[in-house]
Formats: structure tokens, sequence, C-alpha cells
């Protein structure tokens, strides 16, 4: 079931209050219609009524396509200084739904399945980018380091984040988005072989890769804000 609950927005240019409606779970196989949204950036966007300046609120949901297999938790971008206890809840959230906790059918069907925190929209239309394309997210996320190393001035900084925005079999294309207004500052098309090579010598990757161990958070931003 996908659940939405009214809540107040303040539009920021104009500071009309508005209602909007926010998502607290997507169910994909119901409302293919809302991964559809998701992907071509429409998804919880709404005019204010007063000044029709778009108003996008931040993430705050879970995400479930089971023909997919896959289950994220969704939230705010902004929320990577700290992950760490937002990673535990994701972890408690999903050992009730389809893990440790869960109910004996409920946890096989959690044995196929992805489990994921994702944070900010771009990341979350990153991930399903991704696995469309049989990407495996983690080697997506030590492609971009590289990308990172061979940048002269990558725009980088605590406020602008790195995301995958199409891809094929010859290349991948990724964009610098500014994390407060989802505003594309620079793109970046990367070789598809970059990523291959990654995944054709994982002997070489090892030590980075475990880094990722047992984690629901894949995301290269996190080895730049893990407190231990």
């Amino acid at each position: 079931m996908s659940i939405f609950h009214p809540v107040q927005a303040i539009c920021g240019q104009c500071g009309h209050t508005n209602e909007v409606q926010r998502t607290a779970s997507v169910n994909a196989d119901r409302r293919p219609d809302l991964r559809a949204a998701i992907l071509d950036g429409s998804f919880q966007q709404q005019d204010c009524a007063q000044c029709g300046t778009v108003l996008r609120i931040p993430p705050h949901l879970t995400y479930l396509d089971m023909a997919r297999k896959q289950w994220f938790m969704i939230d705010s971008a902004d929320r990577i200084n700290g992950f760490e206890a937002l990673e535990d809840s994701a972890r408690q959230t999903w050992d009730r739904a389809f893990g440790s906790r869960a109910t004996p059918h409920a946890r096989r069907m959690g044995e196929s399945m992805t489990s994921r925190l994702v944070l900010g929209w771009p990341a979350l239309r990153e991930k399903l980018i991704a696995f469309e394309l049989g990407l495996d997210d983690v080697a997506l996320e030590m492609c971009k380091l590289g990308v990172l190393r061979d940048m002269d001035s990558p725009p980088l900084a605590d406020q602008t984040e790195l995301r995958l925005v199409q891809g094929n079999a010859q290349a991948l294309v990724m964009a610098w988005h500014e994390l407060a207004t989802e505003r594309v500052l620079e793109a970046v098309e990367v070789p598809r072989s970059r990523y291959d090579e990654i995944i054709d010598h994982p002997d070489d990757w090892a030590e980075l890769r475990a880094q990722f161990d047992g984690a629901l958070l894949i995301d290269w931003r996190r080895l730049m804000f893990a407190t231990a």
C-alpha cells in the first residue's frame, strides 16, 4: 500500500503555507506511476498556490518493489551527518518487515531482496536507475571515488553530491547536485569500462569494498561522515 498524509509546507519564496500530501510509503508494484514519477523527477513536487514556486518537501518514507526485490528507507539528504543512527533505525525497520523479527513467510521473501537506506530524492532516483541497469551499487560508489580522484576541481562540498542520472553499455552519466535545491551544477560522462574494471578486478578493490560490508547506506559519503 502507498500511504500519504497531509502536511503544511511553507514556500521559501513568498512565505505562503501550502497543504501538500507527504508520502509515508510507496508500493511500486501497485503504483508503478509513482515509480515513474520518481524517475522523471516529478514525484512529490507541487507548485505554491500563491506564487507558483515549485515545492518539494524532503523525503521520509519507505519504498517497496516486490517484483524487483527492492526495499528502501528514504530520508533527507542532509542527514548524512550522523547517518549511523539513521542506518540503525532502517535496519530495525527492515528486521520487523522482512528480517529477523518478521514472520517466517516474510523472512523467506526478504532473503532475496535488496535493502538500502537512501538519503535524498536524487539518491533514490539513482538507485532505481542503477539497479535497472544491472549495476552493483557498491562498485558504482567506488567508481565515483575514481571520478573524484581524476577531476581537477570537483565541486565537492558538504552541500553537494554526485549522482548517477543515466547510463547505457557505453557510458554512465553522473551529475553534481546541490543538496538544498537538487539543482544540477555539473555533469560528468564516465566510460562504462571504468565501472566494468572494478567488477572484473575485485581483488584490487577488496579493501575499499570491505568498508561497505553490512551497510544499508551504500554511499561513498559515509566514508567522510563516519564517526568511528
